[in-house]
């Protein structure tokens, strides 16, 4: 008699546990009406309200996310929003690539990664960073990387420097931030056909970016 009693205290006890887990959980991204402000412990941003950051707009997820991750993605949140399908984009389903409307090819990847580096390699200063990435040692001899542009930021009070690159057909946006010695690095990408459309949100999270 007294088990029948319990299970159904245990059973609710269980739901308002697990309800407080969620609900206390940290709100890494705020929806501000035509934009949206990500934040965790070591950065906050803003970005076009049709973009996000890959799995921390997922309830279920971010409770067992870090709040100070290595990288994070930001990315449009409908694959349609960059695409080369030349029928009605309204045709295309969001999280269905292939479908009898379009392929997988037709997606273009357009997204902005943030990653942390302690370090930057021998030899490599912030003046040229983006010789850091491998993309540049496995093209520059090919005569695939272009360099086009090279800016110095000061972002949020920090030295930084942006360089803007081709390689083959897609555009890179690559701002490399100082901080205390250590680098945080914002990698923007986008097929040159689409760059001119994506550089606004890639202008925008470096004009709104905060490192703490």
């Amino acid at each position: 008699m007294r088990s029948k009693v319990l299970l159904p205290i245990i059973g609710v006890l269980s739901i308002i546990i697990i309800s407080l887990f969620f609900v206390m959980s940290p709100t890494f991204i705020t929806n501000n009406g035509d934009s949206k402000h990500f934040e965790d412990n070591d950065l906050a941003f803003d970005m076009t309200n049709n973009w996000t950051v890959y799995e921390y707009d997922d309830i279920i997820k971010t409770p067992f996310l870090s709040s100070s991750p290595d990288s994070i993605i930001i990315n449009p949140i409908s694959k349609s929003q960059f695409s080369y399908y030349d029928g009605n984009v309204e045709e295309l389903q969001d999280d269905v690539i292939n479908t009898s409307s379009t392929n997988q090819f037709d997606v273009a990847i357009v997204k902005t990664e943030i990653t942390k580096h302690d370090s930057l390699p021998k030899g490599v200063t912030l003046d040229d960073a983006y010789k850091a990435d491998t993309l540049y040692s496995l093209m520059s001899g090919s005569g695939k990387f272009n360099l086009e542009e090279t800016k110095t930021l000061n972002v949020n009070g920090k030295n930084a420097r942006q360089f803007k690159y081709t390689v083959s057909l897609v555009t890179y946006q690559d701002t490399w931030i100082e901080n205390n010695g250590h680098y945080f690095r914002v990698l923007s990408q986008a097929p040159t056909d689409f760059y001119a459309d994506a550089q606004p949100q890639f202008d925008y999270l470096i004009s709104t970016l905060v490192i703490k």
